[in-house]
């Protein structure tokens, strides 16, 4: 990842960066979920967007000056798909224990680069954009570092290429230097009208989300504007900087500091860019058939034109739609008019207000361990198949209102109940009585497979009491 060194030698040696990737999965529903948001997604070419980010990083700053904030219930995903990009970075993850949006992350990310170095610059990234010509981008990174340097709060502008209505908008200023301008103001995701003035004006630039500033001048700002945070963040020296972190505000780091300071510059992107945040963006990037369709998986499409159409369950079968959006998993399916693809997070809102499991996860659920699938439930039974990786096993627990019933599909499964240890192999089985401490590993060197039947009057996952884990999950 050292293509760049000449580019790397004109860096400033004092700057780190802060990796965002927490965010709920809402806007790319029912693909991305709460456990599995669009950053954790293969959505273009074979990386997931946050390993894309991972390694456009690393183009620029070595792996101990980048930090990667997510939170507690994608940490283990997020170690897992990094240390595929760079084995040495897995330490560089920072967990959060519940979401409070992008400044408090920033602020953990913080206390990681003022302790390296006080005079430290962070550049701010989020995970889940898509970005290309990198070294245009690495070259404007540079260009933020210096005017940071002269104590400027730096963001970066795209130019509109269309009256998008979803992005946040930069007002221009005056001009600094070579394309990065004074910042005079921000305004929220317009109305189309206004969407089409700026677009025409050329006043305007779409805010890209990331920051790069000097560290102490940005906390001396949450120290002006956001005085609880301040107080919390000074008090990190005799309690962990964790602790009452589900007491603060959940606040954007624009709304809680950027839009209210004076001394702000934006940087005009010279790298192609785009948040995903719709399907039709998907639709916009995605490889068009002689239709112009975009089409993914197992979908038959007749007589169709200019639509996203996605199948990751069954065959989706479409027949004569136009400018549609389709999106098929195992557990749902989208079908909305390409116009009205803003409308996917009042959807997620209905679904939520409704209690639906299909807001938070798919049908399969990664864990630090493996995964498993849901396959079928019911009134007082559910049924899943577990697949446990080679040498990982699950914590020492117990149920107060389900008992299990395991059958080993492939693999070896160490089992212990209630202390007794047993060996299990293919098409052998063992009955987990309710109430009963238990255990399960993979002691071989392929991955384990087993069915389990849950039986009882409760079977959501929050019925775990947990003794032992070697993934820090037991509650203290």
């Amino acid at each position: 990842m050292q293509k760049n060194r000449p580019l790397k030698a004109q860096f400033a040696e004092e700057c780190h960066a802060i990796i965002l990737a927490g965010g709920s999965g809402t806007r790319l529903w029912p693909l991305s979920r709460n456990l599995l948001p669009k950053q954790l997604l293969v959505l273009d070419g074979e990386q997931t967007l946050l390993q894309q980010s991972v390694a456009r990083v690393l183009e620029l700053f070595d792996p101990e000056k980048i930090w990667v904030v997510t939170n507690d219930e994608h940490v283990f995903e997020v170690r897992k798909q990094i240390a595929e990009i760079c084995p040495n970075m897995e330490t560089q993850v920072l967990s959060e224990p519940v979401g409070r949006n992008t400044l408090p992350a920033i602020m953990l990310g913080l206390d990681k680069v003022v302790e390296a170095n006080p005079r430290a610059q962070a550049a701010i990234f989020p995970s889940d954009h898509l970005i290309g010509n990198c070294q245009a981008w690495g070259e404007d990174i540079v260009q933020a570092s210096c005017l940071a340097a002269e104590k400027l709060f730096v963001t970066f502008g795209v130019k509109p290429r269309t009256p998008e209505t979803g992005y946040g908008y930069i007002t221009l200023g005056k001009k600094i230097c070579d394309d990065a301008f004074a910042v005079d103001g921000f305004v929220e995701k317009p109305g189309l009208e206004k969407a089409e003035a700026f677009l025409r004006e050329g006043s305007h630039f779409w805010n890209s989300g990331m920051f790069l500033f000097r560290a102490k001048d940005f906390l001396t700002q949450v120290a002006k504007f956001q005085p609880d945070l301040w107080d919390w963040w000074m008090e990190r020296d005799q309690t962990s900087l964790v602790q009452g972190y589900r007491e603060l505000p959940n606040i954007s780091v624009d709304y809680g500091v950027v839009e209210k300071i004076d001394n702000i510059a934006v940087v005009r992107a010279q790298f192609d860019w785009d948040d995903l945040g719709s399907w039709e963006a998907l639709y916009r990037i995605g490889e068009k058939d002689q239709n112009g369709n975009v089409i993914q998986g197992d979908v038959l499409a007749m007589d169709c034109h200019n639509s996203l159409l996605i199948s990751e369950g069954g065959k989706l079968a479409v027949v004569g739609v136009e400018n549609m959006i389709m999106v098929q998993t195992r557990d749902a399916t989208l079908s909305c008019p390409m116009e009205h693809v803003q409308s996917v997070r009042d959807v997620v809102a209905t679904l939520k207000a409704e209690g639906s499991r299909l807001v938070e996860s798919h049908p399969t659920v990664v864990r630090p361990w493996g995964s498993y699938s849901v396959l079928e439930e019911g009134p007082h039974y559910k049924i899943k198949r577990i697949q446990v990786n080679p040498g990982a096993r699950l914590s020492s627990q117990m149920h107060h209102h389900r008992s299990e019933h395991w059958v080993v599909v492939d693999g070896t499964a160490e089992v212990e109940v209630d202390e007794k240890p047993v060996i299990l192999v293919e098409n052998q089985s063992i009955d987990i009585p309710k109430a009963s401490q238990h255990r399960l590993a993979n002691p071989g060197k392929v991955p384990l497979n087993i069915i389990e039947i849950q039986s009882g009057p409760y079977l959501e996952e929050d019925d775990i009491v947990r003794f032992d884990d070697v993934y820090g999950r037991v509650q203290k």
